[in-house]
């Protein structure tokens, strides 16, 4: 019985990943997704700007340069200190999750997706703060798609897991730390 017991801690403590741990992975996997993103975006300005569009797929797939001074599908088109704003809001609400979210490894998904979107609003704000622009250069032109970047594929995707995470790998008790305590708020006021 108690060999059985201890079986079932070392299960248990086996599901436990330690906090610095996770911040270190998505650290890594934050940096890693920025540079990847400037990479690309380095490569697009020096072999695609100025040029014509690069056929991957005949009628589907381009690279094809061109600045963006707005967000997603040009809106807020030179609203440059808005759209920063946001984004910072959007990435520092990630960060916050990161740091609040159980040291348990059923929650390595749902970091994996903040970092993602942390990484894509970090990759395309470099570009707004060097160029008051970012650079697309990804183009589907098989359903006229608007064209997007990496930093783009990384938010969406992040974005994508991450409500796909909430509403079908985790129960609301699973989600207790995203919890606002308003008890806890009005006994600080």
């Amino acid at each position: 019985m108690e060999s059985e017991n201890k079986n079932l801690v070392s299960m248990h403590e086996r599901k436990k990943i330690a906090k610095p741990k996770m911040l270190v992975l998505c650290l890594f996997l934050i940096a890693l997704a920025v540079f990847f993103d400037q990479y690309t975006k380095y490569l697009a300005v020096s072999n695609l700007k100025d040029q014509n569009a690069y056929v991957l797929i005949d009628k589907v797939l381009e690279l094809y340069y061109i600045v963006n001074i707005g967000s997603s599908w040009g809106m807020l088109a030179g609203q440059k200190a808005l759209i920063l704003f946001i984004s910072a809001v959007i990435v520092a609400l990630c960060i916050f999750m990161i740091f609040k979210s159980p040291e348990d490894v059923k929650f390595i998904p749902f970091n994996i997706s903040l970092s993602m979107i942390i990484a894509g609003g970090i990759g395309n704000g470099i570009d707004r703060i060097r160029y008051s622009y970012v650079i697309d250069f990804i183009y589907f032109k098989a359903i006229n798609f608007p064209v997007f970047n990496v930093a783009d594929i990384f938010v969406t995707c992040g974005a994508a897991l991450f409500i796909l995470l909430i509403l079908f790998k985790y129960k609301e008790k699973d989600l207790y730390f995203m919890k606002f305590n308003q008890k806890k708020f009005r006994e600080m006021n």
